[in-house]
């Protein structure tokens, strides 16, 4: 214990950092951020600081993690964010208090199936790595609230959702994945689903999500959408930019809830008179779109404050929208 110590002490020493860690109080230590340090390396002696509970390491040069970090055993939040991690240590699985986990944008790979022990954790970011595969174990994290996979290279996720009953946050976004798992209509709670920039084939697995609040699906490829709007009653915020899409589905304008609509760079030439369905609207965007003219309908929106039409065919706009702002020609008109 005196080596690690003496070990530890000249770490912080070789590092110049006795104004952000005071050695003659190291038992006492229960929250250390070395942000921004230009930190190449963490010593395994680091397993000296016993009452951590906050340990924040984002935004340096750190390529490895030391396997001794398992014995930080009070450790609830771990920040890692923004380093050249290439593998995460198998004794992070020893972390059995750990809530929080953030790995984003490093050089990660594989995702150990030790990490799937951590039955506490209630947010994992892992987005901006370089992942291929989510083991099967991951379904183990029953206490699960917020998952961001974004900006990896998975093509697939297997059915990693079955036990995630509570989780409420979840981003695939910036994948190749091309089918949602039969799993993810176990998420009773989801109010965030982020799949922008993927092939997903199978969207009306979704129907079954009816706490959405929040749904994504931006570049695809979709040419139409196989989902029953009217499930997802709760829906406040749909984006469907950059897709194949012909028209706005019926179901669509049944989202009485809905806030913010945004369907540009589509293939849309027309609009329902039932747009006066969505009676909460506040934003829509259909610029870049082949519109010719909206209906009179439109003009019932008394909440619907801002309109994007640019790239659209000489559209035909009626004469008394109550709008805050206006954009036709790519100009404001406010």
């Amino acid at each position: 214990m005196q080596d690690e110590l003496n070990d530890f002490i000249k770490w912080v020493k070789s590092n110049n950092l006795k104004n952000i860690i005071c050695i003659d109080e190291l038992d006492k230590i229960n929250l250390l951020d070395l942000s921004k340090q230009k930190i190449k390396t963490i010593p395994n002696s680091i397993c000296v600081l016993k009452n951590l509970t906050v340990l924040k390491l984002s935004n340096n040069r750190i390529k490895k993690l030391p396997s001794s970090i398992g014995k930080l055993t009070n450790l609830k939040n771990l920040q890692c964010e923004n380093n050249l991690i290439e593998e995460i240590p198998k004794a992070i699985g020893k972390l059995s208090n750990l809530l929080i986990l953030n790995l984003n944008g490093n050089r990660i790979k594989k995702v150990p199936k030790e990490l799937c022990s951590l039955s506490n954790l209630s947010r994992l970011t892992l987005a901006a790595n370089r992942i291929k595969i989510i083991p099967k174990e991951l379904d183990k994290l029953e206490k699960l609230l917020y998952l961001s996979l974004d900006t990896n290279e998975l093509k697939k996720v297997g059915n990693i959702f079955s036990n995630m009953k509570e989780l409420y946050y979840l981003d695939l976004s910036f994948n190749k994945i091309s089918f949602l798992p039969e799993s993810i209509t176990n998420l009773k709670e989801l109010k965030t689903l982020l799949l922008e920039e993927n092939q997903i084939k199978n969207l009306k697995i979704i129907d079954d999500l009816s706490s959405l609040t929040k749904l994504n699906i931006t570049d695809n490829n979709l040419n139409s959408l196989d989902i029953n709007f009217a499930k997802l009653k709760k829906l406040e915020v749909l984006i469907l930019d950059n897709n194949n899409l012909i028209k706005l589905q019926k179901s669509i304008y049944s989202l009485d809830n809905l806030i913010i609509l945004s369907a540009s760079s589509n293939n849309i030439n027309s609009i329902s008179k039932q747009i006066n369905n969505l009676i909460k609207l506040e934003e829509l965007d259909l610029e870049d779109n082949k519109i010719e003219e909206l209906p009179k309908s439109i003009c019932e929106l008394k909440n619907l404050k801002t309109l994007y039409l640019k790239s659209n065919n000489k559209i035909k706009i009626p004469n008394n929208l109550a709008l805050t702002y206006l954009d036709i020609l790519g100009e404001n008109h406010e």
